[in-house]
C-alpha cells in the first residue's frame, strides 16, 4: 500500500514537471515569434511594433539577449517614424546589454546611430562612430560579416559625399559597390532597398533622370516583396519619382504620386517625410499656378515645419545627453582604473594627476573663451534685425536729410493705405523679394498700386526708401538660412548671394554688414564656432 502511493505521488511530480516545461517552451516560443512580427512590422507598421515590442519587455520569462535584440528593434521603429530622441534612447541603452549583443546587432546599433546623428547635421560625432566602426570591421575575422559591415558603411559615406555635393565620387564608390556586393545584396534586401534610394538620389543630383528613375522604379517595387511592406523605402521612392517628373514638367503625374507618397508618410507616422512631401506639392501647385491648393499644402507646410522643428531639436537635446553620458561613463572607467594604480604605483599616480592639473586648466580657459564666444553670438542673433538695423536705418535717414531736399508728403486714403500695407505683409510672407528683378515699378504694378503711392507707404511706415526695404528682407532670409539650415553654412557666399537675390557677391556682402554690423563671413565663422564649442561645452 505504502508503495503504492510512492509511485502515485512521482507520477503526479512527473506529470506537474512536464506541465512546467511544456508552458515554459510554449512562452519561449509566442515570444520568438513576436519578436519576429516585430521586426517584419518595422518598416510597414511602426505603431504595432512598438506595441508588440513593449508587451514583450513586461514579461518576466524575457532573457537580457533577448531585450538586447528587442531594444534594438524598438529603436529601428523610432526611427522609421522619425522619431529620433526615442531612437537614440534605446540605441545607447545598449552599453546595459554588451555582453547580450551580437557582433552583427553590435554593428547594426552603430549604423544606425551614424544614420541619425547624420540626420542631425551632428556630422562630426557620426563621422567619429563611422571611424570606430571601420576600426572594429577591419579586426573582424567571419567574411560574411565583415562585408556586410563594410557595405554598410560605404552606404554611409556615399550619403555624406551626397550631402557635401561631391557626386562624382559618391557615383564612382557606388559603382563599385554594385560590382563588388551582388552576393550581401541578395542576402540583404533591407540594404539593396538602401542602396537604390541612395543611388537614386545621387543620379537625381546629376540630373541624369532616367538612371534615378531606374533606382527608383526597382526600389519601389522591391519595397513590396518583404512580408510586410517596407513602407519607408517605397516612400523615399516615391517622393524620387516625383521629383523626377517635376522636372520633366510632368505636374499632374507629380500630384499622383505625392498624394500616394503622403498617405504612406501618414501610415508611419514620419513628419520628416510628410513635411519633405507636402513641400514639394507646394512648389509642383505653385508650378501649376494652383492657387486654391497651393494656399492649403502652404498651411498644412507651415505646420509641419514647426513640428519637425520641435522634434529636430528634442533629437539633439537628446544626442547631447546620451554622448555625454557615454563620455562620463568612460571618463569613469578611466577614473576607477586610475584610482586602482594608486594603490601599487603612487609615484605613477602623481604623474597622472599633474598631467590631469594641466590639462584641467587648459580646459577651464578654453571654456571661458568658447563661453566668451556663445555669449557673444547670442547677442549678435538676438540684436541682428534690431541694434544692428537701426543704426543702419539711423545713418540711412541721415544721408538722405542730407542728400535730399524734403518733399511734400503725398495723401493717401485710410483705406488705400491699408490695402496696400496689408498686400506688403503678403509680399513680406513670400519669396518674391528674392526676385533679382524686383523693383519699385514692379512691385507697385504686383500690389495694384503706383510708385508714388508705395514708396510713401514703405518710408512712412518703416522708415526706410524701397531699397533698404528689399535688403532688409533678403538679408533676413538668407539669415534665418543659416541658422536654420546647416548646409548653407557650407555654400559659397557668392551662392548665398544669388540665393537670397543679389546680383554679386560685393554688393551682397556690403549690404549685410551694413544691416548686421557684421561681414557674412565672419557671420558664418561665429555659427560654426558656436555650433562646435556648444557640443564641446556639452560633451565635457
Amino acid at each position: 500500500m505504502v508503495v503504492k502511493k510512492c509511485i502515485n505521488f512521482l507520477c503526479l511530480l512527473f506529470f506537474i514537471g512536464a506541465t512546467h516545461t511544456t508552458v515554459c517552451a510554449q512562452i519561449l516560443m509566442n515570444q520568438h515569434y513576436l519578436s519576429n512580427d516585430i521586426e517584419s512590422l518595422i518598416n510597414s507598421n511602426p505603431d504595432q511594433s512598438l506595441k508588440i515590442a513593449q508587451h514583450l519587455l513586461s514579461k518576466t520569462t524575457i532573457t537580457y539577449a533577448e531585450k538586447a535584440k528587442i531594444n534594438l528593434l524598438i529603436a529601428k521603429a523610432y526611427q522609421v517614424k522619425g522619431d529620433y530622441s526615442s531612437a537614440l534612447n534605446f540605441l545607447y541603452e545598449e552599453k546595459n546589454y554588451n555582453d547580450y549583443l551580437t557582433v552583427k546587432e553590435k554593428i547594426a546599433i552603430e549604423i544606425e546611430k551614424i544614420a541619425i546623428l547624420r540626420s542631425l547635421a551632428l556630422d562630426k560625432q557620426s563621422l567619429k562612430i563611422m571611424t570606430s566602426l571601420e576600426q572594429t570591421t577591419s579586426e573582424l575575422l567571419d567574411i560574411s560579416l565583415k562585408r556586410y559591415s563594410e557595405v554598410s558603411i560605404s552606404l554611409e559615406n556615399a550619403q555624406f559625399l551626397l550631402k557635401e555635393g561631391k557626386l562624382e565620387s559618391g557615383i564612382k564608390l557606388l559603382m563599385e559597390l554594385e560590382n563588388s556586393s551582388k552576393s550581401i545584396f541578395d542576402n540583404n534586401l533591407d540594404l539593396k532597398l538602401n542602396y537604390e534610394i541612395v543611388a537614386g538620389s545621387f543620379y537625381l543630383e546629376n540630373r541624369d533622370l532616367e538612371k534615378a528613375k531606374q533606382f527608383f522604379d526597382h526600389a519601389n517595387v522591391g519595397a513590396n516583396q518583404t512580408k510586410e511592406a517596407n513602407i519607408l523605402i517605397k516612400t523615399e521612392a516615391l517622393i524620387g519619382l516625383a521629383n523626377i517628373s517635376f522636372l520633366k514638367k510632368e505636374h499632374e503625374k507629380v500630384i499622383v504620386i505625392l498624394n500616394e507618397a503622403l498617405v504612406n508618410s501618414q501610415k508611419i507616422a514620419n513628419v520628416f517625410l510628410q513635411e519633405k512631401i507636402i513641400g514639394q506639392q507646394n512648389v509642383n501647385y505653385l508650378a501649376l499656378n494652383d492657387t486654391e491648393n497651393f494656399k492649403i499644402t502652404n498651411a498644412s507646410l507651415i505646420k509641419k515645419h514647426f513640428d519637425s522643428e520641435e522634434l529636430e531639436q528634442e533629437a539633439v537635446n537628446t544626442a547631447y545627453n546620451v554622448i555625454s553620458d557615454r563620455y562620463n561613463d568612460k571618463y569613469e572607467e578611466k577614473r576607477n582604473h586610475y584610482l586602482k594604480l594608486l594603490y601599487y604605483i603612487s609615484g605613477v599616480f602623481l604623474i597622472i594627476l599633474l598631467v590631469c592639473g594641466f590639462y584641467l586648466l587648459r580646459f577651464i580657459e578654453r571654456k571661458r573663451n568658447l563661453n566668451k564666444i556663445i555669449s557673444y553670438i547670442k547677442i549678435t542673433r538676438t540684436n541682428l534685425l534690431s541694434d544692428f538695423s537701426k543704426k543702419a536705418e539711423e545713418k540711412l535717414v541721415a544721408i538722405e536729410k542730407t542728400e535730399k531736399p524734403e518733399t511734400k508728403k503725398i495723401v493717401i486714403l485710410k483705406e488705400t493705405e491699408e490695402q496696400i500695407l496689408n498686400k506688403l505683409k503678403r509680399f513680406e510672407n513670400s519669396k518674391r523679394f528674392l526676385n533679382k528683378d524686383i523693383s519699385l515699378a514692379v512691385l507697385a504694378g504686383q500690389l495694384d498700386s503706383n510708385t508714388k503711392y508705395l514708396s510713401e507707404i514703405i518710408n512712412s511706415h518703416y522708415h526706410v526708401n524701397f531699397n533698404t526695404y528689399i535688403n532688409k528682407l533678403r538679408i533676413n532670409y538668407i539669415i534665418e538660412k543659416l541658422k536654420n539650415d546647416p548646409n548653407y553654412i557650407n555654400y559659397k557666399i557668392s551662392y548665398l548671394a544669388d540665393n537670397c537675390g543679389f546680383s554679386s557677391h560685393s554688393s551682397f556682402a556690403t549690404v549685410f554688414k551694413s544691416i548686421t554690423g557684421i561681414s557674412p563671413v565672419k557671420f558664418i565663422e561665429l555659427l560654426n564656432d558656436e555650433k562646435e564649442n556648444t557640443l564641446l561645452n556639452d560633451k565635457y
